[in-house]
């Protein structure tokens, strides 16, 4: 099966930007729901385009549609939290998309990467996980039978299957755009 990274179309004509959320610890947004959570509020970076997919600016918390939502049903390790984007009347709801897997799953031999190092300046707390990836490649074997995960050692990447691809394809999702990694 083939996997893709979900990006950011940063090419999106006349896209909004997302801000922060402020109710809650953006980065445990990655991969849990925080405890009595039930909605949360974000605000507008820069007004423009809604889109059925995108990132926060910056701590990358994805924000899915209604119909991308109903478009992933059923996908296991997955949650939403519904999201009320402040300042705007939206066409469609919106969501936080959480991703509960985090898998270690990278092929170092067939990928480029960079690592954050002791010594960093900014995050020697982040000494030996990844900084960058140049090209991505994953380990197949690693990740039989899981829709969406994110890496081990670099959890801001959002990693789907082929299936979850075709799912988001079939609702002709915008702002979405995926790299292949196996």
């Amino acid at each position: 099966m083939k996997y893709f990274e979900l990006n950011d179309d940063i090419n999106f004509p006349n896209r909004w930007y997302l801000g922060d959320i402020s109710e809650v610890d953006n980065w445990e947004l990655s991969t849990s729901i925080p405890e009595g959570t039930v909605s949360l509020n974000i605000e507008i970076v820069r007004n423009g385009e809604e889109m059925d997919f995108t990132f926060t600016e910056a701590y990358g918390v994805p924000v899915v549609s209604l119909k991308v939502k109903e478009a992933l049903d059923g996908i296991q390790g997955i949650n939403f939290i519904p999201l009320q984007v402040l300042g705007r009347q939206c066409s469609t709801k919106y969501f936080v998309l959480v991703t509960n897997e985090i898998v270690e799953c990278v092929d170092e031999a067939n990928s480029e990467f960079q690592k954050f190092e002791e010594n960093d300046p900014v995050r020697p707390d982040k000494a030996g996980e990844y900084r960058a990836f140049m090209k991505l490649r994953l380990d197949a074997s690693k990740i039989v039978g899981i829709d969406i995960f994110r890496l081990m050692k670099f959890e801001v990447a959002v990693i789907v299957s082929e299936r979850v691809k075709q799912r988001l394809e079939s609702v002709s999702t915008t702002g979405l755009d995926l790299t292949a990694v196996v």
